[in-house]
């Protein structure tokens, strides 16, 4: 899940460079002792570079899983492997998540939709539609899969549970997985569908999950330049960057998506590309609005939210809502969990917005 920068690490503050070695003695010493009254007044003019960060300690610590989603990563560990690290490993990984997939229909009779294949330029897409006549929207929706497996049904009830109230039509897009295919071409998968689906100048929302909001994101970058209009980005989950080093402590081997199979999945998607995901490029040009979201205990939490900081900083609109004990796609795997519920409630409540022009 690539991005432009790696999302900062948290750590001490810069200012702790220059705090004096008596001080960080006394601090670290764990002794106590009386003090006067005049030693009491003195410490209150203490220097803010000498108070210890209260992050350093627990740098690389993993929040608690919400107990009501615990089952669930249990299921996941069992399903998945945590250990890739050669081809072979990436494609026993495509077969496990392809046995655990869906079909176009279940995903229709689920969201009560229609379902009709298409062929975009080479690209298989499946078009989900409700009873409108003329969709409020079109949404370019890219699954999950880690950059190396999944297909255009997996996670499409995210945005198709939306459709039928919102008036929304769902261009579900089968782009191409490494290690075969490269990030570009993802990337470039993503843009000649959105080409095509606002061709009539219906509006375009790219959305995309886990992997799929990473090639959403970096779409929306390289959109203007391909002559491509996007509307908006809905970004579930994003695979943005690659990790860094207290998120690969803190989640190597997670069950919803451990930082070593990420680590392989982007070696597998880049290799020979000179493309950046979404996260580590710098200095965002104008985007279209954007709604982020994440699980306070997942691999991808601190890139996704300094994804946000870094549109924000940019003058974009964005939204983002982090769900305490949420591991990665938390909503999908316990979909009967309060916290799942809410977050389907929150995306479709923000489309809502988008399509009124109020994000």
């Amino acid at each position: 899940m690539p991005s432009p920068r790696p999302a900062p690490s948290p750590g001490r503050d810069s200012r702790s460079a220059g705090a004096r070695p008596t001080a960080r003695r006394a601090m670290s010493s764990g002794r106590s002792r009386r003090t006067s009254p005049s030693s009491k007044r003195r410490s209150r003019s203490i220097p803010a570079h000498a108070v210890p960060d209260p992050v350093g300690p627990r740098r690389g610590a993993r929040p608690p899983v919400a107990r009501a989603l615990r089952p669930a990563l249990d299921a996941l560990a069992a399903a998945l492997p945590t250990a890739m690290t050669t081809r072979s490993d990436l494609l026993a990984y495509r077969a496990a998540a392809t046995a655990r997939g869906t079909t176009a229909a279940a995903v229709a009779a689920r969201c009560g939709l229609s379902a009709e294949e298409r062929d975009v330029h080479g690209i298989p897409v499946t078009v989900f539609r409700g009873r409108a006549a003329q969709p409020a929207a079109r949404v370019v929706f890219l699954h999950g899969g880690g950059l190396i497996a999944g297909d255009r049904f997996d996670g499409a009830d995210v945005v198709g549970r939306h459709a039928g109230a919102l008036d929304l039509e769902i261009w579900s897009v089968e782009y191409p997985l490494a290690p075969e295919h490269t990030f570009t071409a993802m990337v470039d998968a993503a843009l000649t569908v959105a080409a095509a689906a606002g061709v009539d100048g219906t509006r375009v929302l790219l959305a995309g999950q886990s992997a799929g909001g990473g090639i959403a994101a970096a779409a929306a970058w390289d959109a203007a330049s391909h002559g491509v209009r996007i509307d908006g980005q809905l970004l579930v989950c994003p695979m943005l960057a690659r990790a860094d080093p207290a998120a690969t402590a803190a989640f190597r081997d997670d069950p919803s998506w451990s930082a070593q199979n990420s680590t392989s999945a982007w070696q597998a998607a880049l290799d020979g590309d000179a493309a950046l995901p979404a996260g580590e490029r710098r200095d965002p040009p104008a985007l279209p609005p954007a709604y982020l979201d994440a699980g306070s205990a997942e691999l991808f939490r601190d890139a996704i939210t300094a994804y946000a900081t870094a549109l924000w900083r940019g003058g974009n609109r964005a939204e983002l809502h982090v769900w305490s004990g949420g591991f990665h796609a938390f909503d999908c795997a316990a979909e009967e969990a309060v916290v799942s519920a809410e977050s389907h409630r929150v995306r479709g409540d923000w489309i809502r917005r988008w399509l009124a022009g109020e994000v």
